[in-house]
């Protein structure tokens, strides 16, 4: 992802973390028992940043990750504490659930923009080819087509023109 360069962001593969304290242990967990379990984190060194990506997701998940862990970086989120539960699972509360939110619609507005998601919608295309156009997986572009309105927008535009047409 450009954007990582022009705000000069390493972005770290977790298997190459193996030589810095990261436990094979750690690694096996993430990558082979439980890929699904965690997918990239924004990472505070003294004052500077860096992204930490699972490496075996797709190439599409892999920059969508990205981007919402850029997305907290540009709407400068801070965070404290741990995400994970002693038991392994994600835990939010109130306040670190709603930076989520924040952080996933800019990624959607990064990855696929309202104005190219209506343009899309407009003109009927699937989610399989806005997947494609845009270099996303399927589900994220089934997500932002409908969680950003685009096909609602398109639909409602599609009407009053077709009622525009025969009046």
């Amino acid at each position: 992802m450009r954007l990582t360069g022009e705000y000069g962001i390493p972005v770290y593969a977790m298997n190459d973390l193996g030589d810095s304290g990261c436990s094979s242990e750690a690694l096996d967990h993430f990558t082979l028992r439980r890929p699904e379990a965690w997918s990239a984190a924004l990472v505070p060194s003294g004052t500077a940043r860096f992204i930490v990506e699972n490496c075996v997701h797709t190439l599409q998940r892999r920059r969508s990750n990205v981007a919402h862990e850029m997305s907290h970086l540009i709407l400068e989120h801070e965070f404290e504490g741990i995400l994970f539960a002693d038991g392994g699972c994600r835990e939010l509360g109130p306040e670190m659930a709603a930076k989520e939110r924040q952080a996933s619609d800019l990624s959607g507005e990064l990855l696929i923009p309202m104005s190219a998601a209506i343009t899309a919608a407009l003109s009927k295309r699937s989610d399989e080819e806005v997947a494609e156009q845009f270099d996303v997986s399927v589900r994220f572009a089934a997500w932002r087509m409908n969680a950003s309105g685009a096909r609602k927008i398109a639909h409602r535009t599609l009407q009053k023109r077709a009622a525009g047409s025969r009046g």
